[in-house]
């Protein structure tokens, strides 16, 4: 928590928030966004290879066998006919934007930068962490949509007035769909399909909505730096515009949406449950010159005081336990204060292996 007040005090300094810089057209990015030459985003392979497409319409037996790959081999898979309304979809993207239409002093007076559960909660900027921190081109509005108890209602957009209705309701679907993914991902994994809902106890909902202006010289920053997600599971719903890549081996993919489907990727805690066979893929967004991108993401959080280990059923001789056990909201706030530097919590919990 310390760590979480001391970045809230930086946070406190003026600097100008992207949306602003391109707003008065700016001609150059300001050096506080440029990555040194050396980490600057290489170009994504151009291949017919992509994350799977699953339909949940399909039988239940392929379900789950398609998410168990897909989560294997690349952490991250893409779903249609998920059961939300598409309708509550658009919805969500409109709300979403009409909040970022609006002038700068009165987002942050609706939404102020404030310590909350786990992390920093608000509008504006995130990971200013030092001086030496270099800033990713992505503003956002970053607060909880479930349980009730951690919901900072007060300090959600009063702009548009449906906002809060709009996303109640989409937490309540998502909530639904990840309960379902959760029982297919832990058959895929020989367990009871309610292993790992019967573990995380009551889920939390984060909402991060990255809004990422067009940017004069993409090749030198980062929309979102490389990362793997803290989380269970992670929902995300993408406007159409490229910008989402993942990284399988030692190539990044780019993501194409496909329309009315939702981004589902496996999440730190997951990785750890699955004792290493769910991957936590690495991840990045990247901008361009003349189009806004806006990501709107959920992360499914384990309730606070859970112990998170490889479930005991998958080891065995053959397959010897990959990671300590943690305690869920001790990961939390140790993965937001160090996710800046690119690196997960979750390599400091392998346990080192006879050989």
């Amino acid at each position: 928590m310390d760590a979480l007040l001391k970045q809230f005090e930086r946070l406190q300094r003026p600097i100008d928030l992207v949306q602003t810089l391109h707003e008065n057209q700016l001609k150059e990015v300001p050096a506080r966004y440029i990555l040194p030459s050396d980490q600057r985003p290489v170009p994504a392979i151009e291949a017919p290879q992509s994350i799977p497409v699953i339909d949940l319409a399909a039988h239940h037996s392929e379900i789950v066998t398609q998410i168990a790959k897909a989560s294997e081999d690349w952490g991250f898979f893409q779903v249609i006919n998920h059961g939300i309304d598409l309708s509550l979809l658009e919805r969500i993207k409109r709300v979403s934007q009409e909040f970022f239409d609006l002038p700068l002093e009165e987002k942050r007076k609706q939404c102020p930068v404030r310590p909350g559960t786990r992390m920093l909660e608000g509008y504006g900027r995130f990971f200013d962490i030092s001086d030496d921190t270099v800033l990713d081109w992505v503003d956002a509005l970053v607060h909880y949509v479930y349980p009730p108890s951690v919901m900072a209602v007060e300090h959600w957009p009063k702009t548009p007035h449906t906002y809060r209705e709009t996303y109640e309701k989409y937490g309540e679907e998502v909530l639904n769909l990840t309960d379902k993914l959760l029982g297919f991902l832990s058959e895929g994994l020989g367990l009871d399909s309610d292993y790992v809902q019967t573990l995380i106890k009551e889920s939390l909902l984060q909402l991060r909505i990255n809004y990422y202006p067009p940017c004069p010289q993409p090749d030198l920053v980062n929309g979102l730096r490389p990362h793997s997600d803290g989380s269970v599971l992670t929902v995300l719903l993408d406007d159409q515009v490229e910008g989402l890549q993942v990284r399988k081996g030692e190539e990044w993919f780019t993501i194409s949406p496909v329309p009315g489907s939702l981004i589902v990727n496996v999440g730190d805690l997951l990785q750890i449950v699955s004792n290493g066979k769910y991957k936590s893929a690495e991840h990045r967004a990247v901008v361009n010159t003349n189009q806004y991108r806006m990501s709107v993401v959920l992360f499914l959080l384990a309730e606070d005081g859970v112990s998170i280990a490889p479930a005991p059923e998958l080891i065995d001789e053959s397959h010897p336990r990959l990671y300590q056990s943690t305690i869920s909201e001790e990961y939390g706030i140790t993965y937001m204060s160090n996710a800046h530097r690119g690196k997960a919590p979750v390599e400091a919990l392998l346990i080192e292996q006879q050989s």
